[in-house]
């Protein structure tokens, strides 16, 4: 990726966890889109029942309702 075109990031946390603790995120899957991202993170079963998080290139988080939002919402192919 180009420093002008930022990657989304995916990463799984426990379900415990609060997107903004203060700890670090741990490590991330990375996609050039949010569609992209959502897709891997609604068929993909991560260890642990972690749930998903994305961080978009321009800093917005979405939390998992939001994410199942988007899957809901995309068109079919």
């Amino acid at each position: 990726m180009t420093p002008d075109h930022e990657p989304v990031r995916l990463q799984y946390w426990p379900p415990s966890h609060a997107v903004d603790a203060p700890d670090g995120w741990p490590d991330s899957y990375e996609f050039g889109t949010v569609e992209d991202a959502v897709a891997f993170a609604m068929t993909q079963s991560p260890a642990n029942r972690e749930l998903a998080w994305l961080r978009t290139a321009d800093g917005q988080i979405l939390k998992p309702p939001q994410i199942r939002r988007l899957w809901e919402l995309r068109q079919p192919d």
